[in-house]
């Protein structure tokens, strides 16, 4: 073969790999899509089981610098060794680091990361913020959030209207506040956000506030989003906002009360965003 030939083979293969290319990562990205999809369902089912045995949606948090809903869920996601290392009793900074730092991966999107990825733990934020403030206690991440309505606050160390479906099991004071149950959720649980894709600016993985360890209910906003006006979706990777977001192309992903998950477009409007987190408004949903 003449040089001019093997030229011309390289060039033929090279175009070929560039056509083939956009295949791949389109297919790469179907398959992180519904693997995220069933990852969210799995979540459902656990809080629906866990509504079963308590009668109650497990709170956001069990009060501040308590254990979030990500460990609260544990056991009904296969979880049970993982959860009898945490002591409920004690707060995120008094637990063991196997109970802080082991991750699970139900709780990362292949889209974004995956549990083993750099870096693993949080590397700032999760800092005791009472009295002063502690040493760094990393613990693992993750990719999700539960939806605390549409004011960012589920009633412990935070002002705002409570009208998610998850909140605080106490407020500041350490009075228990009212359980969220089904029946509390008026508008209907098919539109009703549960569980959504949590944004994480691209470049910011692990770091305080917004990506510290889900596990932490100090920082709350690591483990919860709210949406409506003041909180629409993140519309790309790089925007440094507090709400949901997503890595998939044009959708965020939402686990809705009825178990089911749907993808919901970055450009619906922040309105009906409120109406899909306020569990009790009263308004239809417009189409979306």
């Amino acid at each position: 073969m003449s040089l001019v030939e093997l030229l011309v083979v390289i060039a033929i293969i090279a175009t070929l790999v560039g056509m083939l290319l956009p295949a791949v990562q389109k297919a790469r990205e179907s398959a992180n899509r519904t693997s995220c999809i069933n990852k969210l369902k799995q979540m459902g089912l656990a809080i629906h089981n866990y509504h079963d045995n308590n009668n109650r949606l497990p709170p956001s948090r069990m009060g501040d610098l308590h254990a979030t809903w990500a460990i609260l869920i544990l056991p009904y996601i296969e979880q049970q060794a993982l959860y009898s290392q945490w002591n409920l009793g004690l707060t995120y900074y008094e637990q063991t680091d196997p109970a802080r730092k082991t991750p699970v991966a139900l709780y990362f999107c292949p889209s974004r990361r995956f549990p083993q990825d750099f870096p693993q733990f949080s590397v700032s934020g999760d800092q005791n913020d009472d009295g002063g403030g502690g040493p760094l206690l990393p613990g693992a991440l993750g990719d999700y959030a539960a939806c605390t309505g549409t004011d960012n606050c589920d009633g412990a160390d935070c002002t705002g209207a409570l009208n998610g479906a998850f909140r605080s099991s106490q407020d500041q004071f350490g009075t228990n506040l009212a359980a969220i149950n089904f029946t509390s959720i008026t508008d209907g649980l098919s539109n009703t956000f549960l569980i959504g894709e949590k944004h994480v600016q691209r470049g910011a993985f692990g770091t305080g506030p917004l990506d510290t360890s889900l596990y932490n209910g100090d920082y709350y906003v690591a483990s919860t989003r709210s949406a409506g006006p003041n909180f629409p979706l993140a519309t790309k990777p790089t925007s440094s906002t507090q709400t949901f977001g997503s890595y998939h192309i044009g959708v965020c992903q939402f686990l809705f009360g009825d178990g089911s998950v749907h993808p919901i477009p970055l450009t619906v409007s922040p309105s009906t965003l409120a109406l899909l987190a306020n569990i009790a408004d009263g308004q239809t949903v417009p189409d979306y």
